[in-house]
């Protein structure tokens, strides 16, 4: 990892100490840590040394880490070493939105006092964020948040817009699959599912799943369905716009993925559709699927039940 990942993720273990109501003095439990950032322990591991570097954490006598600040506070001084250090502010503002530090509406004084950053710096991260369309103008010199499709309240919602649009999408007319990408999008997941246990990494899961759906939006026939799409997928590509899957849903959901490309790839559009549903569903539910790769009889037995 580089060091402003080391530092993103030693954002994410404060986020999970305050998940877990820790304290100054309480443990840091490496397996914890790993399983909840979704990462190996090797990485957890550097980034409690950056935060024992910075007075946040110390070496336990028994071995481990301990806070040595309060998670919260910790958390506001890493978010100005990060823009400090160069890391996006808009970034930084979505990472903290999507974590709850910011209410649902901020101005140009509120990013100055809490980032330290100038005021034609928290005025580009605003247009950076409007661009985006993840903030409106609201009334006098604030803006509001949209809904984000990794928040807690518009999870549900982006599942079921894209339940609608994505199956859709693989029967419109003239849905022609791009042979290249489709290639480099098998290739990244099966390197994936390849990976030991340990090494799975919750940013490469995201990457990939980014880019097999946006593979489905930009070989839709219909422009329109393409170009909602792909918007709605850059929305997820942002900083706090994606959300928390576990290791064993993740690998089922790489595995979906591998199965509807076989679908399209043998013409079988009505299937790939009806797998498109029924992974969506399960995401949404973050249940795990039945272990059936390829088995058209499966996904026949379940057409009627998720439609």
């Amino acid at each position: 990892m580089s060091p402003s990942k080391y530092l993103k993720l030693a954002q994410k273990i404060l986020d999970v100490a305050m998940d877990l109501d820790l304290h100054q003095g309480d443990r840091l439990v490496e397996k914890t840590l790993a399983d909840s950032c979704s990462v190996s322990r090797t990485p957890i591991r550097s980034a409690l040394r950056l935060l024992e570097k910075e007075g946040m954490a110390r070496k336990a006598a028994e071995g481990g880490f301990v806070l040595e600040c309060e998670p919260e506070k910790g958390h506001s001084i890493l978010n100005q070493h990060a823009v400090g250090a160069g890391v996006d502010l808009a970034g930084a503002i979505l990472r903290d939105r999507g974590a709850r530090r910011l209410d649902g509406a901020i101005n140009v004084t509120d990013l100055i006092r809490r980032y330290s950053v100038s005021r034609s710096a928290a005025q580009r991260a605003l247009e950076a964020l409007l661009a985006q369309g993840v903030i409106q103008k609201a009334e006098g010199q604030s803006w509001v948040f949209t809904r984000m499709p990794g928040d807690r309240s518009g999870r549900i919602e982006s599942y079921e817009f894209r339940l609608i649009l994505e199956p859709q999408a693989i029967l419109s007319d003239g849905f022609k699959l791009d042979t290249k990408r489709a290639d480099l999008v098998r290739s990244q997941t099966e390197a994936l599912l390849a990976q030991s246990e340990n090494s799975f990494n919750s940013q490469d899961f995201q990457d990939a799943d980014l880019a097999f759906h946006k593979l489905i939006a930009r070989s839709s026939g219909n422009q329109y369905l393409a170009s909602v799409l792909m918007a709605h997928h850059g929305l997820r590509h942002l900083p706090g716009g994606s959300f928390g899957m576990i290791d064993f849903r993740m690998r089922q959901a790489l595995d979906e993925h591998l199965r509807i490309l076989d679908f399209i790839e043998q013409d079988h559009f009505d299937l790939a559709a009806d797998q498109m549903r029924l992974h969506l569903r399960l995401s949404m539910h973050q249940r795990p699927s039945v272990a059936n790769r390829g088995a058209p009889a499966l996904v026949q037995a379940t057409r009627g039940s998720i439609r």
